[in-house]
Parts: structure tokens; C-alpha cells; sequence
């Protein structure tokens, strides 16, 4: 029973959190990579930031994880990166295909780097 309730409980907390969250401040804070010439298209879908790159530069995984820790600093919530490639703009996590790195910030630093 009083796993039921913290479980609950938890559940609530947490989605709360995450629904109050505010994903214009993340589209704003990430609206510089627009501006990095091998950047295609950028998409949101919450906290997931979806990358296309044509071609693919050196630093991409830099740019990844700089991106994640920015959107993390923006929402204050855990956000993942997803570097594909620019001709695969329908591609979102958990599709087959393929992509070049995925990364995660939480807590304010980059927990998950691309590799």
C-alpha cells in the first residue's frame, strides 16, 4: 500500500514538473544552431532536440553535447540530442535507420556524451 501511494505520488510530482515545463525557452536558447552552417533543420519534440547535418562536421559531437547542456540550463529538465542525417527529417527516437550520436544533460552537466 505505501508503495502504491509514494508511487503515485512520484508519478504526479514528476509529471507536473514536466508539464509545466517551458519548451519555447529551449527552442530560443537553442536557436543559435540555425546559424551553424552544417546544420539543416533543427527539430523539438519536448525535450528531445533533433539535429540535421549535411555534411556532417568534425565537432558534431561537440555540438551535441554543447546543445544538450544548453537545453537542460534552459529547462532545467533532462534533454537529449540527437545528431541525423539532414535527409531524415521524420527520424525521432526509437525509429530503425540511423543516426550519429545521441547525448543527455540532467543536473546541469552532460551525463550522456556522444560517442
Amino acid at each position: 500500500m505505501k508503495k502504491t501511494i509514494l508511487l503515485i505520488l512520484f508519478i504526479a510530482i514528476s509529471t507536473s514538473c514536466f508539464a509545466g515545463s517551458d519548451y519555447g525557452a529551449l527552442q530560443k536558447r537553442l536557436s543559435y544552431l540555425n546559424e551553424i552552417d552544417e546544420v539543416a533543420w533543427v527539430h523539438f519534440d519536448k525535450n528531445n532536440v533533433y539535429v540535421g547535418f549535411n555534411p556532417l562536421p568534425h565537432d558534431y559531437k561537440f555540438i551535441c553535447q554543447a546543445a544538450a547542456f544548453q537545453g537542460n540550463k534552459a529547462l532545467n529538465f533532462g534533454v537529449h540530442v540527437w545528431a541525423v542525417p539532414s535527409d531524415d527529417q521524420s527520424w525521432k527516437q526509437g525509429n530503425t535507420g540511423r543516426y550519429f550520436c545521441t547525448t543527455t544533460a540532467r543536473g546541469g552537466k552532460v551525463t550522456k556524451p556522444c560517442r
